[in-house]
């Protein structure tokens, strides 16, 4: 899944190509995928001529501000195998989409829009698992998912990360992936910086000691800078818009990996399930007799 590394870097590269660009048109074969709008031609309708004006992030979703009144916005959350593409327009497919003929390349494209410029959003998405919001920006910040969004693991500073952990119960691995509490983490930094920080996924919150949690917190933080200097991880479907692939996936050190050698101390990686998530980590790094579990 796309995490808040792959979703930045979408977003940066994305935003000096589209910003300023018109909406000339809106196509989708996957209607599920859409929140609050009523249709996807009422959604088509309202979004038609108005500017892309900025591109924010917040955990794993992209929110597009647009121009023009009443105030619309556009979020798109990649969820498990989507990524963004920015590329030429299809004359023929935009000139007649109900009857264009899907070819390889357009087969996983399931959401599109036309912008100015002869140039195309494409939203490639094989399991057909992600969402695409649109509306009033106070009504977006109702949904149940964007809504309950917690603080963005990129801004999150120290004192706030010891102040979310203190409030929280459980095991620390399914606590770094709910993303009421800190959006952004998922499966490759929980297990890369767990594994930087030495503390076992299963280890329980209240027996980590505040030194624990500072040397976690320096860990993710670590981990998302490595996570973004690579241009991100392309293990399965993501790439950046213009299909490039991140590099992350060569410089993991544990993630996916179980069976391999411990880069620090040799000891065979285990994959375990925390949570209902495969995990992988070091039994001799991440040892557990410290923690309650």
């Amino acid at each position: 899944m796309p995490e808040l590394p792959e979703v930045e870097v979408t977003r940066q590269k994305l935003l000096p190509l589209i910003r300023g660009r018109r909406v000339l048109a809106f196509w989708t074969d996957w209607p599920r995928g859409l929140r609050v709008a009523k249709s996807k031609e009422q959604m088509a309708t309202s979004m038609r001529g108005r500017k892309i004006l900025d591109i924010t992030r917040r955990g794993k979703v992209l929110f597009f501000k647009l121009s023009g009144r009443p105030e619309r916005e556009l979020a798109v959350h990649l969820r498990m195998s989507g990524r963004i593409e920015f590329v030429p327009a299809r004359r023929l497919f935009w000139r007649s989409p109900k009857y264009a003929t899907p070819d390889r390349e357009s087969r996983w494209v399931h959401v599109r829009w036309r912008l100015s410029g002869n140039r195309e959003l494409r939203f490639i998405d094989p399991r057909k698992f992600g969402l695409v919001w649109y509306g009033d920006p106070a009504l977006l910040a109702t949904d149940p998912y964007l809504g309950r969004l917690g603080r963005d693991a990129k801004s999150l500073d120290r004192d706030e990360f010891l102040d979310i952990l203190r409030r929280s119960r459980g095991m620390i691995k399914p606590l770094l992936l709910r993303q009421d509490r800190i959006a952004g983490i998922g499966n490759i930094i929980a297990d890369e910086s767990l594994f930087r920080a030495r503390i076992h996924p299963r280890a329980a919150i209240a027996a980590l000691a505040p030194h624990d949690l500072r040397r976690l917190h320096r860990a993710i933080r670590g981990t998302l800078g490595r996570m973004l200097a690579a241009g991100g991880t392309s293990l399965r479907d993501w790439a950046m818009p213009d299909g490039r692939r991140g590099r992350f996936q060569e410089r993991r050190q544990v993630y996916g990996r179980a069976g391999a050698p411990c880069p620090r101390c040799r000891t065979t990686l285990a994959r375990i399930v925390v949570g209902g998530r495969g995990t992988t980590m070091c039994p001799r790094c991440q040892q557990t007799k410290n923690f309650k579990l």
